[in-house]
């Protein structure tokens, strides 16, 4: 630069967690705290309440959760939280920290889904999943033992459900081995060729009995 440079200072901090009142600002003005540990830029709002601009806080403890300054912490912030095996987004609602995750993202099984949702072909649901009134399985979706199907699920060709799960309706372009369903097991079969009648059929004894 051709001119002498000028060094604006702000008022600033270097301790970890030590954020300004609303007694040192005034509405819109600037502070800083360039503590590696929680760093950030803060103003006063127009309703007096301090605000955070920064980074997503990241570890295993909440952002200010030992205060040097002013305690507590601006609604909208943010904290990647370290403690679980899978990190989670956090935001701050002005009295909890929000957890911000994919229902699929939460857990191995896949419960509570909402009607109407979908899996693709090949989807695997690990064992006591629970699938919700009109969801849709595609071709080649497993389903492990003990899964419950709520009513109103639908199974396309191809589908595998573990013997013992009665009361399933499965679309088939055959009727397969009785031995392989639980008694009161619902099948519904679309014959192409043949004899046999396209419908619903029903796991009775050692055989199906058309309904």
């Amino acid at each position: 630069m051709t001119s002498t440079p000028v060094t604006l200072l702000l008022k600033r901090s270097g301790n970890a967690s030590d954020r300004p009142s609303g007694n040192i600002l005034v509405n819109g003005e600037l502070a800083t705290n360039f503590g590696a540990a929680d760093p950030g830029v803060y103003f006063e709002n127009s309703a007096g309440g301090i605000v955070k601009l920064g980074p997503s806080s990241f570890g295993n403890t909440a952002p200010n959760a030992v205060p040097v300054g002013l305690p507590g912490n601006s609604i909208g912030e943010q904290w990647v939280d370290t403690n679980a095996a899978a990190y989670y987004l956090k935001v701050w609602t002005g009295s909890t920290w929000q957890k911000i995750y994919s229902g699929f993202a939460d857990s191995a099984t896949v419960a509570g889904q909402a009607n109407s949702s979908s899996i693709a072909s090949g989807a695997l649901i690990a064992n006591t999943a629970t699938l919700a009134s009109g969801a849709i399985l595609a071709s080649g979706a497993l389903i492990a033992n003990t899964a419950t199907l709520a009513s109103g699920a639908v199974l396309s060709s191809g589908v595998v459900t573990a013997a013992g799960t009665p009361s399933v309706l499965v679309l088939l372009s055959g009727i397969p081995s009785p031995a392989s369903y639980a008694s009161g097991t619902l099948v519904y079969q679309i014959q192409s060729s043949g004899t046999t009648p396209s419908g619903l059929f029903i796991r009775v004894l050692n055989g199906w009995a058309f309904t």
